[in-house]
């Protein structure tokens, strides 16, 4: 079991701060118990959370930051991403979420791959404006699957 922590970070809407949230993401869940495949499948999904609020969130505007929010409990890490945009129905989109297989279309599957990957996912709108995704993974044990 990992002792409970939080980290917090606050970056610009900018590309060049991905890495250094993908490495905060490391450190936070290092030593938790999570598989080899679990620990890819948080950092994909911290990744795309975050390129999703700078991008769609924040409009690449550099005046505007995104939040990341690494909670370590001890059977989880519960992931918050918050940027500073209008939002957007979170549970009517998945009404109606993009087909992941259509090849042809270069973009739309964030949701769908943070769904997958992630324990839950979940959006909420900021009091004072933004939206924040909420990542949720439960510590496996680290004993990866037969492939």
């Amino acid at each position: 079991m990992s002792e409970e922590m939080m980290i917090a970070l606050e970056f610009p809407s900018s590309y060049q701060w991905l890495n250094m949230i993908d490495l905060v993401c490391g450190e936070v869940t290092a030593e938790m118990g999570f598989s080899h495949n679990a620990l890819n499948e948080i950092s994909i999904s911290v990744i795309e959370a975050c390129t999703n609020a700078l991008e769609h969130g924040n409009k690449c505007c550099p005046d505007c930051n995104v939040r990341a929010v690494f909670r370590r409990l001890p059977d989880r890490i519960v992931i918050e991403v918050t940027d500073c945009g209008e939002g957007f129905d979170f549970h009517e989109y998945l009404k109606h979420i993009p087909d992941p297989s259509d090849i042809h279309k270069k973009r739309g599957r964030g949701i769908y791959i943070m769904k997958a990957m992630m324990d839950a996912l979940d959006y909420e709108r900021v009091q004072d404006g933004g939206m924040k995704v909420i990542l949720e993974k439960m510590v496996d044990g680290g004993e990866e699957e037969d492939e």
